[in-house]
């Protein structure tokens, strides 16, 4: 079987890597952490192989967001007291639909199924959610828990979280196939209660 690239946007939640490189310093789930490692060691004290960039250094995703996106709001913070606030915030907006149109997907094989189940593999541990109607044809759920909304809310940026992580999913479903429309009134972001996602396979 082929494969697919079925979810090609849940990178757009990155999108920020095209703008800012050190925005691409960590990987989901995993980040920098002490020094000392419990690695496989040789005789000689050295390690058997693996290469020290490849050593794996995982530990919550809690902590791991916390380090990574801790950077990114002071950055952001800091961009909003040179351009204002409102100018920074409609320019995330803008960067991250314009990113999601360059990832644009189209492919004619694609799967409505396929993807919506590529979505919740991939974020299983980042979210809590209770499915309110799921089809080949609709897929609509209710996300109580986020840990996106958790590491912006504490530090006090939910307009800078919602910009950059919920606002571009309009534009990363149609980017991901022009079938696909998302429709949604509420975000656990912008201090509702949950976030209520519904996708839709159009024509």
């Amino acid at each position: 079987m082929t494969s697919k690239n079925l979810f090609p946007n849940q990178d757009r939640r990155q999108f920020i890597s095209g703008i800012l490189p050190a925005w691409a310093l960590s990987c989901s789930g995993c980040y920098m952490s002490a020094l000392a490692l419990d690695q496989p060691q040789g005789k000689s004290g050295h390690s058997t192989g693996t290469h020290k960039f490849q050593k794996k250094s995982c530990r919550t995703h809690e902590d791991a967001f916390r380090w990574r996106f801790g950077y990114f709001i002071d950055l952001m913070e800091r961009f909003a007291d040179y351009l204002g606030r409102e100018r920074l915030i409609e320019m995330i907006k803008r960067a991250s639909d314009e990113s999601n149109k360059m990832g644009a997907q189209n492919n004619p094989e694609f799967s409505f199924v396929e993807w919506i189940n590529a979505g919740i593999e991939t974020y299983k541990d980042l979210m809590t959610w209770e499915i309110v109607e799921k089809t080949d044809r609709v897929y609509e759920m209710r996300v109580t828990e986020c840990l996106w909304e958790r590491i912006y809310r504490e530090r006090k940026a939910a307009d800078i979280g919602y910009a950059s992580v919920c606002h571009g999913d309009f534009s990363g479903a149609r980017a991901t196939h022009p079938k696909i429309r998302l429709e949604r009134t509420k975000t656990l972001m912008e201090g509702h209660d949950c976030c209520n996602h519904r996708w839709t396979w159009e024509g």
